[in-house]
Parts: structure tokens; sequence; C-alpha cells
């Protein structure tokens, strides 16, 4: 929003069109990732389920949903408070370690840390696409916990990018 400050300033469009936009490129690289993740499956022979088919879609939904979500937000908050900025890096830190990318869910015995977890939407999705590489089945619980939060956080954040957008042009 900052660097696209002199657009806001001069004329106006639907705002969401910056974050969304930044969105949209990440998307293209992860998809080129995500071909190239399933090219190596084949020269390897890594078997893949058949439910990749629904599992894998899924997945990129929820991880979009909830990115749209929280970059809305944290741009909105950004424009505001400057400074905020600074404080980005150290929160994806703390929610990779809070993703289950090195552990998977069932290794954790506390029952309460496995649906504080599950709130995680990043978590979702990697349960999802991991069900089809290792035939582990996919939780209904947590499937619906991470869902109910990625939801939560596309309209926070879209009801925070709408309260703060007419400040845009006199702030940005």
């Amino acid at each position: 929003m900052i660097q696209n400050a002199n657009i806001i300033k001069k004329i106006y469009f639907p705002r969401l069109i910056i974050p969304g936009s930044s969105l949209l490129v990440a998307f293209f690289d992860f998809l080129m990732g995500l071909l190239l993740f399933l090219i190596f499956c084949v020269i390897y022979k890594q078997p893949v389920h058949w439910s990749a088919v629904y599992y894998f879609p899924a997945a990129i939904f929820i991880i979009v949903v909830a990115a749209f979500g929280a970059g809305t937000f944290l741009a909105a908050l950004n424009v505001k408070y400057r400074d905020f900025r600074y404080t980005i890096a150290f929160m994806l830190q703390v929610l990779f370690f809070a993703s289950q990318v090195f552990y998977p869910m069932q290794y954790i015995q506390q029952s309460w840390l496995k649906y504080v977890l599950a709130a995680n939407p990043v978590n979702t999705a990697i349960g999802l696409f991991r069900a089809p590489l290792s035939g582990s089945p996919v939780d209904a619980t947590f499937l619906g916990i991470g869902m109910a939060s990625t939801i939560l956080i596309l309209l926070i954040g879209l009801y925070y990018f709408r309260k703060t957008e007419a400040f845009f042009a006199y702030l940005a």
C-alpha cells in the first residue's frame, strides 16, 4: 500500500486490488513450485493417492483465502502504523514454528495444543497436502477448525481494510 501511495492519491480504484495483485503474483509462483514438486514426485516414484485431486485444490483455496485476509489486515495496519512492518517478520517466524512443517499433528500428545494449532490455517492446508502423499486420513474436526479460522481471518481482514480504506490517501 505504501509503495503504491502515488496511485492511491491520484485516482480512485478499488483498493483491494493492491493486496490482491500481490497475492496473485505469489500464487503464480506457488503454482510453478507445485508443478515442479509433482514432476519430482513422478521422477522419484513417490506414490500420490487420487484424493490429491480434491485435497490439493482445497488446501490451495484455504491458503489463498487466509493469505488474502491476513494480507489485507496487515496492509491496512502497515499504512496506519508505519513501524508495524518490522513485526511482520517476527510474526511469520512464530507462525512457521506453529505450523506442522517439521512434525505431523499426530506426534503432539496434549489435546488442547492440537486444537490451538488447528486454528492456524497453514496447519490445515499442510494436513491436506500431506494426506495424499502419506496415506493418512484428514481429521474432520481439525479441518473444520482450520476452515472456521480461515473465514474469520478473511472477515477480520476485509472489515479492517474497509474501515481504514478511506484514510489511505491521506496516510500513504
